[in-house]
């Protein structure tokens, strides 16, 4: 019986050793070096020459608030603290953002290499983050992040971005101010303006100081000018549409363009069987026969106060191919008195479109006005082609 306990104790004590002699090995990793990591250089002793790879100062670039579709750049400095050589090797970076310049890939102990982001966002970010990676032969630091953040922003901005005066009468005077500003810095100003497709030639604007109230009132500018633009009396009945061109001393923004519309009503409107845009004074004739031409008598309506005393005239007709006759004065009702305007495109008119666009101006007739204190003249266009 004592030699099986002494057999069975024996059996329980070799288990327990065997066990006890494997536990590191189970605990241990797989690490067969290069052989199951060929990505990763095994690092040398302590005693051994290391590179040692620093970014001076920084490794994150705060560049504050930049304008959409500008381009900006910064340089990263990369030194090496280390007693052996530094290699950089660039493993990419993200969409919006480029390594421009790596002026070279071995840096010796000691020396310092500088490295270019360039970045140019096309939208517009409250939060703007970009990354460049650079691998590295320092085992401590084999990749470095190199960062660049801040704000994309509309740089120089218009307040309001537009003029709309709406609908009001010929006989008003109107005038708007619009500041122009920049968020970015503080030597912004509005160098030159100019109104471009004013077919009055009344229209004006002008450049004036922005008081410290008003560029507070503004939302983060930093300098700026205010544009004011005045339209006098007698402009055209209909809508008039031009734009103001305004220059700045930043490149940026050397150019930009603000929009002014306004409806004109007042006491002389068209009258026609043909379909009439009353907000803009067109007239839709559309597609006429050049071999059979055609007649179309539009009633031109006096109203208001000043009806008898108003006297029209022809002033201006194109194209020359329009033959346009107004006719004798008529009373309409104890309110209103009508001119019978006539147009006439003759059979054998030659091809052509005043469709407006990219196909050609639109046709217009211009009535000359005397008498009236609104306005002293009245534009009627002409939708049309000719085939």
């Amino acid at each position: 019986m004592r030699p099986f306990l002494v057999l069975i104790a024996s059996l329980f004590i070799g288990v327990a050793v065997g066990a006890a002699s494997t536990i590191p090995q189970w605990s241990a990793t797989n690490d067969f070096g290069s052989a199951s990591h060929p990505e990763v250089k095994r690092v040398q002793s302590s005693n051994d020459p290391m590179p040692k790879a620093v970014v001076v100062g920084d490794e994150v670039y705060e560049f504050g608030k930049m304008n959409v579709d500008a381009t900006e750049r910064h340089v990263f400095q990369i030194r090496n603290d280390g007693n052996a050589p530094l290699q950089l090797e660039e493993a990419g970076t993200t969409c919006k953002c480029t390594l421009s310049t790596l002026a070279k890939k071995m840096i010796p102990p000691g020396e310092t290499v500088e490295v270019e982001l360039e970045w140019h966002p096309i939208a517009y970010s409250n939060s703007f983050m970009q990354t460049a990676t650079l691998r590295t032969n320092d085992p401590r630091r084999p990749e470095l992040e190199l960062r660049i953040h801040g704000a994309v922003v509309r740089a120089v901005y218009m307040e309001p971005s537009e003029v709309n005066f709406g609908h009001v009468t010929a006989g008003d005077e109107l005038s708007a101010a619009v500041k122009v500003v920049s968020v970015v810095s503080d030597e912004f100003k509005v160098t030159e303006v100019k109104v471009i497709n004013d077919e009055s030639g009344k229209a004006t604007a002008q450049i004036a100081p922005l008081s410290e109230e008003e560029l507070k009132s503004t939302e983060g500018g930093r300098s700026g000018s205010k544009v004011e633009v005045f339209l006098p009396k007698g402009l055209p009945l209909g809508t008039t549409k031009m734009r103001v061109e305004i220059t700045t001393n930043d490149p940026e923004a050397e150019m930009l363009t603000l929009l002014v519309s306004v409806q004109i009503g007042g006491d002389i409107n068209f009258i026609s069987p043909v379909k009439i845009d009353q907000d803009k004074n067109v007239m839709l004739l559309g597609t006429v026969s050049g071999e059979k031409g055609r007649d179309v008598t539009v009633n031109v309506v006096v109203k208001g106060p000043h009806r008898n005393e108003t006297e029209l005239s022809v002033a201006k007709v194109f194209p020359e191919s329009l033959e346009v006759n107004l006719g004798e004065k008529k009373k309409l009702s104890e309110t209103a008195v009508v001119y019978p305007l006539k147009i006439s495109i003759p059979p054998g008119t030659a091809p052509a479109s005043y469709l407006g666009g990219d196909t050609g101006k639109l046709g217009e007739i211009r009535l000359g006005v005397k008498g009236s204190p609104q306005t002293d003249e009245v534009s009627l266009r002409v939708y049309f082609a000719v085939e």
